[in-house]
Formats: structure tokens, sequence, C-alpha cells
């Protein structure tokens, strides 16, 4: 990212949001592909590594998917699908770190003459880790992997065809991010405004996943400007995104408890556990309730006319990146 930043900042070379959107996605992609191939080597060992690698693919996912007719649209499903696919491969492996790594939290929740009750619970979790770890090492040492990973790259080194046949990929960068920022957030806007307590949490979790996306081409915008006037909109939905990710953790968290229950009970273990168990599950329900009222304080921020006003004034249609090609025409 910071070479690509540089580079753009050369004289004579035009900013990154006017430089045509083909050449820009996958320049900061393969930018996305180097911190996944960095993060391999440890990803086994340290947790942070995993999460770097993740956030990278769901960048690059983001690109794709987001940013339509950059690519043919046959290209762009193809390398959707496969990158989709290598993020399912980590998921295993991080819903068992983070269980492990809540395990203080649930001890915090429980009272002291219970919590070493949950002992079988650690035990469970780190055997899982540690089946986890060797799948995910078995399955990127495959040639499968390997093969997806080299021609995910060559894709990306690919030279920009003089003649795309794709309808945008010759529009400035800045442009057509803007206008899909721009489209988010109204779309959040709406999804937003209906959701209450007794909402489903699913809805609460694709409220959570376009706001990922925003997020992501929000920093992205971000890079091609270069000028920090992204700063303040992405704290405000990293806010409202801290909310979302609580409530959604909280709820996949509940759900695997009382599925790791029955397992241990079919297992033998002691009625303690069980209990202890049972107890964190309230636990989590209360917390999930609190965070499902906490969410229309931070809602009603992110849907305030300051900041209504901050991404109509630079994404809506007559402003900035989100309609200059527009003005143009």
């Amino acid at each position: 990212m910071q070479a690509i930043e540089e580079e753009s900042g050369k004289a004579g070379t035009p900013p990154l949001a006017e430089c045509r959107a083909d050449a820009v996605v996958r320049r900061f992609a393969s930018q996305y592909l180097d911190r996944m191939a960095c993060s391999e080597t440890g990803i086994l060992e340290n947790p942070e590594a995993l999460h770097d690698y993740r956030v990278a693919l769901r960048r690059s996912r983001t690109l794709l998917g987001q940013l339509k007719g950059v690519f043919p649209e046959r290209d762009a499903r193809c390398w959707l699908d496969r990158l989709g696919r290598l993020g399912e491969l980590t998921g295993p492996l991080r819903d068992c770190q983070v269980m492990l790594a809540d395990l203080p939290l649930y001890h915090s929740m429980l009272p002291e003459s219970l919590r070493p009750a949950l002992a079988p619970l650690q035990s469970y979790l780190e055997r899982e880790t540690a089946s986890a770890h060797r799948i995910l090492a078995e399955r990127m040492r495959r040639k499968d992997y390997r093969r997806t990973i080299e021609n995910w790259r060559r894709f990306l080194e690919r030279p920009a065809p003089k003649r795309p046949a794709a309808p945008n990929a010759l529009v400035p960068a800045g442009e057509i991010c803007g206008r899909r920022i721009w489209k988010l957030y109204r779309s959040m806007l709406r999804e937003g405004a209906v959701l209450g307590p007794d909402s489903p949490q699913d809805a609460f979790h694709a409220l959570r996943k376009r706001g990922k996306k925003l997020r992501y081409l929000l920093e992205f915008s971000a890079s091609l400007r270069g000028d920090g006037k992204l700063r303040d909109l992405i704290a405000q939905l990293k806010k409202l995104q801290d909310v979302l990710g609580e409530c959604q953790d909280t709820a996949v968290q509940r759900a695997r408890l009382l599925r790791l229950a029955e397992t241990l009970r079919q297992d033998g273990q002691p009625l303690d556990t069980l209990l202890a168990m049972g107890v964190l599950v309230g636990h989590l329900e209360q917390r999930q309730s609190r965070c499902r009222r906490a969410f229309g304080e931070g809602f009603a921020e992110f849907a305030g006319k300051p900041v209504r006003r901050r991404f109509r004034k630079l994404f809506g249609p007559g402003h900035d990146e989100g309609d200059r090609g527009r003005r143009r025409a």
C-alpha cells in the first residue's frame, strides 16, 4: 500500500484516484496478496498472522465484488469463488482461536467456585485448535492451494489491456469507488433504520457485513485520495462496527457453547462443567441484549445529519468522487 501511495506521489505521475480502475485494483490486490504470503509462514502459531491473512483476503474480495465491471464478469465471478474458498479454509482455526482467547473472559463471568469446572471445555478447545492447525497446514501445502495462489498472482500481474472488454475498466478508480461507497452507505441507512432490539440476528449480521465492505472501500478511497479527509467517516463507521461485531460475536459464541455443551455431555463430562457453561450462555444472552440496545444509539449517530452531509459532500451525486465522471459527461 505504501509503495503504491509513494509511486503515485512522484512528479508527473497522476493521482491514483484518476488512474484506470482495473490497473489500480490489480496493484492494490497484489499488495494484499503479498500480505497473505507474508502471513502464511506464521499463520499456524500466531493468531495475528491468521487475522492479517483473513483481512487481506477480505479486502481483495471486496474490491472484486463491489467495484463491478472493472474486470470481465466471468473473471470476477471465478476469483470471488476461489478467494471465498480460501477464506473458508481458515474459518475453523479462527473460530477455535477466538474461543480460546475468550476463556479468561468466560472465567470472569463465573463465580469462583465454578471456574475450575471449565477445564474440560479448555481441553476440548485446545484439541480442536490443534486439529484445525493440522488440517489448515495440510491444505496450504497441497498443490491445489499453491496453484490458486500462483494463478491469482499471475492474473493480477497481467498487463492491463489497451481495449478492455470490462465496461468500467477505464473509469477512474476514485470515481467508481465513490459511486459504490455512496450506494453502500444509503443501503446501510435503509437497513439499519428498521432494526430494533427484537430484530432477527441475521439482520444485524447482514448490516455488519455491509459495514465491513463500506469500511474497506472507504480505506481504499482514502489511499487513493491521500488527503486524510475520510478519517472521521472511517472512525464513525468503526464505532458502529464495534457494536455490531460484539453483537454477532456474542450470538456465535452462545450458539457454539450450546453445541459444545451437548458434545461434552455425550462425552460424560461432570455436571459442574455443563452448569458452568449454562451460566455462561445466560451471561452472553444478557450481553447480546445490551448490544442490541446500544445499536440504536450508535446507528442514530452514524445516520445523523452531520455524517450524512459528509458522505453526500464527498460521494453523493454532483460531488467529488461520487459523480466526477457523470459531471464530465
